[in-house]
């Protein structure tokens, strides 16, 4: 017999779910997120600033790509404080 094995999607949904389920576990990930944007913003205003400077196309993706991945970590924060909000209030 053949054991099914699992696809990419349903690992990575079983491991984002465990991930927001669990407050240490999310406040984890929100951290790790967190400085990887603060490395991304660093490293485009400083080592590649001349060169997406001379390429209006590369600075633009560059930049618009760091400001979609920090609108998905501010997202990321809010589901924590609303989850912590209602993890709160459940407990009373």
């Amino acid at each position: 017999m053949s054991a099914k094995r699992a696809s990419w999607g349903s690992v990575c949904v079983s491991l984002a779910r465990m991930i927001l389920k669990t407050r240490k576990l999310r406040r984890r990930m929100l951290m790790q997120l967190l400085v990887v944007l603060l490395l991304l913003v660093l490293i485009g205003a400083w080592p590649l600033a001349a060169w997406l400077e001379q390429n209006l196309g590369y600075f633009m993706l560059w930049w618009g790509l760091s400001g979609l991945y920090g609108v998905m970590v501010i997202l990321l924060a809010l589901y924590d404080m609303l989850a912590v909000i209602r993890e709160e209030r459940d407990k009373l």
